[in-house]
C-alpha cells in the first residue's frame, strides 16, 4: 500500500492506527547466532505475529519496505567500506558468525531491506506527521567506515540523508534508548547542525562527540531511576520535527549484553514518555538490540503505546511460535487443505497387486507431498533457502526404528542432507506419543569453530530450528489424536535445550535433571556434556553417568508430581571433579 493510499484511510481524531513496516525476510539468515551470541532470531516475528494476532495492527497497517540502493547507502558510507560488505568475513565478523555460514547476498539484502523500512517509515511519518514503526532496526553502531555490534549499515543516517535529498532541512532527534551508546551514529552525523542524539546507555564504548547528549546509566539501574534520568534528557531535547527512537529491548535486567535493570513495566513507562514528549511529531520507532528470552514484550510494548493500548499486559505464558502455528494450522483446515492426501489410483493398484507399491505415509498419514506443502506454508522451506540450499524436496520412507522424512536440498553442485527425522507411535506412561527416534537439523554449509563449537552427536552445524520442529511435531501429533511428543536424549545438551517444552516423564528423573541443570548451570553447556561424557559429573559425590529417559512435551497439560520432583531436586547435589 503507498503512502497515500494509507492516508487516504486514515481520519484525525480516529482510534489509533499504528503504521509498521515488516518482510518476513527481516529474521537474519544465520543459523547460529541463538546458540553462540543469545539473539532470539525469532524475535521481529514475535512481536509483528503478537501484534497482528491481537488485533493491535491490521493486515491493512503492514507497508512491505524496499530495499534501500547503494547510491542512497553511499551517501553516508564510505565506497571502499561498502565494497566490504560483499566479503563473508567482513559480514562474519560484524554478526559475530563464522564466515562459513553467510550467505552474503541473502544476509546483505537482508541489511538492505530493513534499512529500506526504516526509510519507508521516516517518510510515511513525514506525511502523516504522527508515529510509524519499522519492525527491525535501529543499527546505530555502524559508522560510515566500519560495522560492529550486529550493525552493518546505519539505518537512521541512511533514511536522514535520504530525506534530506527529498528537500527535509528541519531539525531532527534521535532519541537512542538502546542500552548501548550510539557510537556509529554519531560519527555519521557528526558535524550536522540540525542533528541531535540523545542517549541513555548502560555501558561505555569510548568518548563520544561533544554534541551527543549521553548520560552514562549506572549498571542495574532500576525503573524509577532511569525513567527519572529520561525526564531529565527529554527536557533537554529541542523540539523536533522528525525523531528517530530506538526503543531497546537489551535494557530488561539480565540482558545477556545489556547492562541496565529494568522491568517490562518500566520500559512500558519509557515509551509511553518518550511518546508523550513526541505527540504530534513525526517519528520512526526502531527496536534495537535485545538478548533477553522477553525482549520480543519490549517493543511489542512499544507499539501498544503508540495504539493508545499502553496498559494492556502481554500474557506471561504466551508463546507466539505456537500461537502462530496454530493458527496456520487452522487456517489450512478452513482452506480445506488437509496435511494428508486421500487415496490415490497409485496407492489401489499398489493394494490389489495390481501396480507399485503403496505410497509411504508418515505414521500410516502424511505423504511427502503434504509434508512438503505443510513446510512451504509454515515458512520453513524458504527460511531454508535463505541459508544457502535450492530445490528443496521431502522423502518418506521406512526404517527398523519407524517411518523416515527426509528434507534435501542443493548447493555447491551437490544434494545434502538437511532434515533427517524418525517417528513411530509409541507409549509412554502409558498414553500414545509422537515419538522421535532421531532428529537431525543439519546445516553441512557451515563449520564448526570456536564460537560455535561440535557437540557430542554432531557432524555437522545446526539449521537453528528446533523449536519450529518442535512445534510442527507438536501440531502432527494432535492431528492424529496423540498425547504429545516425546524423544529420548542420549546427551545432557540436548535435555538441556530442550527443557523449556519437554519434562522427563519419570518424575524422580525430572528432580534430578533439574538439580543438576541448577548445580552446573555457571558452566558453558559444552564443557558440561563433556564433563558427563568423562565421568567427571558427581552426584551427591559419586560419579555420575547420563540416565537417557523419556521426556514428554503434553499437547494437554497434566498434573505434576510435585513433591516427588522437589524432594528428589533437593535430595540431589552435583558437581564436577576437578571445576574451580
Amino acid at each position: 500500500m503507498s503512502v497515500w493510499d494509507w492516508l487516504g484511510r486514515w481520519v484525525p481524531g480516529s482510534k489509533p492506527t499504528v503504521p509498521i513496516f515488516y518482510d518476513e525476510s527481516y529474521r537474519l539468515p544465520l543459523s547460529g547466532i541463538e546458540s553462540t551470541v543469545g539473539i532470539e532470531p525469532r524475535g521481529v516475528d514475535f512481536t509483528t505475529w503478537y501484534l497482528l494476532e491481537k488485533g493491535v495492527v491490521r493486515a491493512q497497517d503492514v507497508h512491505r519496505p524496499l530495499p534501500v540502493s547503494y547510491a542512497e547507502l553511499a551517501r553516508v558510507h564510505d565506497a571502499e567500506y561498502l565494497e566490504s560488505l560483499g566479503r563473508p568475513e567482513t559480514l562474519a565478523r560484524i554478526f559475530a558468525a563464522d564466515p562459513s555460514e553467510v550467505p552474503v547476498d541473502t544476509l546483505l539484502s537482508n541489511v538492505r531491506l530493513v534499512c529500506g523500512g526504516t526509510l519507508g517509515a521516516a517518510r510515511l511519518a513525514l506525511a502523516r506527521r504522527g508515529p510509524v514503526v519499522n519492525m527491525a532496526g535501529g543499527f546505530h553502531h555502524a559508522a560510515p567506515g566500519r560495522g560492529g555490534g550486529f550493525c552493518a549499515v546505519n539505518d537512521i543516517a541512511v533514511a536522514l540523508a535520504a530525506l534530506h535529498a527529498d528537500g527535509f532541512d528541519g531539525q531532527a532527534v534521535v532519541l537512542d534508548l538502546d542500552a548501548h551508546p550510539p557510537d556509529g551514529t554519531a560519527e555519521c552525523l557528526a558535524g550536522q547542525e540540525r542533528a541531535w542524539i540523545g542517549s541513555l546507555s548502560g555501558s561505555d564504548w569510548g568518548a563520544l562527540p561533544l554534541e551527543v547528549d549521553e548520560t552514562r546509566v549506572p549498571e542495574g539501574t532500576g525503573d524509577s531511576d532511569y525513567l527519572a534520568l529520561l525526564e531529565g534528557l527529554l527536557a533537554r531535547m529541542p523540539r523536533p520535527d522528525v525523531a528517530f527512537v530506538i526503543a531497546g529491548g537489551d535494557v530488561l535486567a539480565g540482558d545477556r549484553f545489556g547492562r541496565v535493570g529494568l522491568t517490562l513495566d518500566g520500559a512500558r513507562r519509557r515509551d509511553m514518555a518518550l511518546a508523550h514528549a513526541l505527540r504530534g511529531v513525526p517519528s520512526v520507532w526502531l527496536p534495537g538490540g535485545g538478548y533477553h528470552a522477553e525482549s520480543w514484550k519490549v517493543f511489542a510494548g512499544s507499539v501498544l503505546v503508540l495504539a493508545g493500548k499502553g496498559s494492556r499486559r502481554i500474557t506471561a505464558r504466551y508463546d507466539p511460535l505456537s500461537a502462530r502455528y496454530q493458527r496456520i494450522s487452522r487456517l489450512l483446515t478452513q482452506e480445506g487443505t488437509p496435511l494428508e492426501e486421500s487415496l490415490t489410483l497409485e496407492d489401489l493398484e499398489g493394494s490389489l497387486g495390481l501396480g507399485g507399491a503403496l505410497q509411504p505415509r508418515v505414521l500410516g498419514y502424511y505423504t511427502a507431498q503434504a509434508l512438503e506443502y505443510t513446510l512451504f506454508r509454515y515458512g520453513l522451506l524458504s527460511h531454508v533457502e535463505r541459508l544457502g540450499y535450492s530445490r528443496l524436496r521431502v522423502e518418506v520412507g521406512s526404517t527398523g526404528a519407524g517411518d523416515r522424512i527426509k528434507v534435501l536440498g542443493r548447493t555447491g553442485g551437490q544434494e545434502h542432507l538437511l532434515v533427517d527425522c524418525v517417528v513411530e507411535r509409541r507409549p509412554v506412561a502409558g498414553e500414545p506419543f509422537l515419538f522421535v527416534n532421531w532428529l537431525s537439523l543439519r546445516h553441512p554449509r557451515a563449520r564448526f569453530s570456536e564460537r560455535r563449537p561440535q557437540l557430542p552427536g554432531q557432524d555437522v552445524p545446526g539449521l537453528g530450528l528446533s523449536r519450529e520442529a518442535t512445534e510442527m511435531l507438536l501440531l502432527m501429533a494432535k492431528r492424529i489424536g496423540l498425547a504429545g511428543v516425546a524423544f529420548r536424549p542420549m546427551w545432557f545438551h540436548l535435555a538441556a535445550l530442550a527443557r523449556f517444552r519437554f519434562r522427563f516423564a519419570d518424575p524422580l528423573r525430572q528432580g534430578r535433571f533439574e538439580a543438576m541443570v541448577r548445580d552446573l548451570s555457571s558452566h558453558p553447556m559444552l564443557e558440561m556434556t563433556r564433563a558427563v561424557v568423562d565421568g567427571r559429573v558427581l552426584l551427591n559425590g559419586q560419579p555420575y553417568s547420563w540416565e537417557p529417559d523419556d521426556m514428554v512435551s503434553r499437547l494437554e497439560p497434566a498434573a505434576a508430581d510435585v513433591e516427588v520432583i522437589a524432594a528428589e531436586r533437593e535430595r540431589c547435589r552435583f558437581t564436577v571433579d576437578g571445576a574451580s
